[in-house]
């Protein structure tokens, strides 16, 4: 079996809970498939078929299957692959960059209201090249059709990944308190530890799968469309907003809204605190999704 097939076969028989994390993005992706143009499609599975050869676009695309299915599991696990390159043992560890996975946004808490906290803040500067700012600027390399295809590929890549990232409200946020103090805050809460190791961070890139079981034998290509049939049926279709700011500063309001209300440091989350996470997690995925789509309509006309 070659390389890629091999590494095709790793991806599908993923857990979902193994890598929002692998399953959001996945759920993300495969909702904008379902808005798009037949060509806005064809010319994404197109550019990653013909990206760089470091970035091996094809070996997230399976061996089986029909070619229309095969494509679609192409799409969906490319919203994967901004994770997939943290991995320092893979050539693709070249297009590794942390920074872009966020946008944090800093705040404190004055008399029990949220209070965002000017800038610029103490300490080093903010990182220039994060979320928000490189939506704008891959969306740009995506529409310039004077740019190569191997470097629209890796911006639609992306593109499918930081969509959905800056749609997390904790990648939109770092709140500052005592005890996570500037310069970095709380980190996304990646400093707020919950029990048995969790942090608030991770709980709300996991929810999804961790609320909602894979049943038995299930893929990760077929669980992501459980996933977004499950979530379009209840999250109603909004008209498209391409104001990337805006997208995290709603991430940002419900950080300080939802996110931290009613739970605390060292304790398991209630599970009426689960319940509404899960509900607004839905609801973010779901927007994702939508304004994905309609980036890549406007994108790849």
């Amino acid at each position: 079996m070659s390389r890629a097939a091999i590494l095709s076969a790793a991806l599908l028989a993923l857990p979902a809970s193994a890598l929002w994390d692998a399953a959001g993005h996945r759920t993300v992706a495969a909702i904008a498939w379902e808005h798009m143009t037949p060509r806005a499609r064809a010319r994404a599975v197109e550019l990653l078929l013909h990206g760089p050869a470091l970035a091996n676009f094809a070996s997230l695309r399976p061996a089986d299957g029909s070619d229309a299915a095969r494509d679609r599991a192409l799409f969906l696990n490319a919203a994967t692959w901004a994770d997939l390159v943290r991995n320092r043992n893979q050539a693709w560890h070249v297009y590794h960059h942390p920074t872009w996975h966020y946008a944090d946004f800093y705040w404190d808490v004055e008399n029990g209201q949220a209070h965002d906290l000017p800038g610029p803040r103490p300490g080093p500067a903010p990182d220039s090249l994060n979320a928000v700012e490189r939506i704008v600027a891959l969306r740009a390399t995506l529409v310039d059709s004077s740019a190569a295809d191997t470097t629209r590929a890796v911006a639609l890549a992306w593109l499918l990944h930081l969509v959905g990232d800056v749609h997390q409200p904790l990648h939109c946020s770092s709140r500052v308190t005592t005890d996570d103090p500037l310069p970095h805050g709380d980190a996304g809460g990646n400093t707020f530890r919950l029990d048995d190791d969790r942090n608030l961070h991770g709980y709300w890139d996991r929810i999804l799968d961790a609320s909602v079981a894979p049943e038995p034998g299930e893929d990760s290509i077929a669980y992501a469309s459980r996933m977004a049939q499950r979530i379009e049926g209840t999250e109603a279709r909004v008209p498209p907003s391409a104001d990337v700011s805006g997208w995290a500063q709603e991430g940002l309001r419900l950080a300080q809204t939802v996110v931290y209300a009613g739970v605390s440091r060292g304790s398991a989350p209630s599970a009426a605190y689960e319940a509404e996470a899960l509900k607004v997690s839905d609801g973010r995925i779901a927007l994702a999704g939508y304004r994905l789509a309609a980036l890549l309509n406007e994108a790849l006309k």
